[in-house]
C-alpha cells in the first residue's frame, strides 16, 4: 500500500486527505503517525478544538499529540522587568492607568483603572503567572 503524505499547512487539504484515506480503510484502522504529526501541527496554529473538529478527530488524542509545554505556558525564564510608561497628559488627568500586557504565546490584555504603582505591578505579576 502507497505511502500517504498528509499536509501540515492546510487544513482545507488535510482533511480531503483524510477522508481520503477513511475512505480506502476497511474496518477500524490506526491513523497513521504521519496524519496525526500533520493535524498536531495545524492544532499548535489553529487550536486544538477547531482542529479536531474540522478532521473529526478525537480531542484528548489530538491534544497529546501537541509537544508539552513547560509549566505555567514559559517556555523560558518569566520576564523580570514591567515596563511602566506614564501616559503623557496634563495633570489634572492623571487619575486613570491604561496597562496593555502580552506574553510570549501571544495572549493579550488591556485595562484601565485608577494608577496605583503597587495595584499595576500586581495585575502584570498575576497575568504573566497564570496557568
Amino acid at each position: 500500500m502507497p505511502q500517504t503524505k498528509f499536509s501540515s499547512t492546510d487544513l482545507s487539504e488535510l482533511r480531503d486527505q483524510l477522508d481520503r484515506w477513511r475512505q480506502s480503510q476497511a474496518g477500524a484502522t490506526r491513523l497513521p503517525q504521519a496524519l496525526w504529526s500533520s493535524a498536531a501541527t495545524l492544532a499548535a496554529t489553529h487550536g486544538v478544538g477547531p482542529v479536531a473538529r474540522a478532521l473529526r478527530l478525537d480531542y484528548s488524542k489530538l491534544k497529546r499529540q501537541l509537544p508539552q509545554a513547560s509549566p505555567r505556558g514559559w517556555s523560558s525564564a518569566p520576564p523580570t522587568f514591567v515596563e511602566l510608561s506614564p501616559r503623557q497628559r496634563p495633570p489634572q488627568v492623571t487619575t486613570g492607568c491604561h496597562i496593555e500586557l502580552s506574553d510570549r504565546q501571544g495572549a493579550k490584555m488591556t485595562l484601565e483603572f485608577p494608577c496605583d504603582p503597587a495595584t499595576v505591578v500586581g495585575v502584570a505579576q498575576a497575568f504573566w503567572r497564570r496557568a
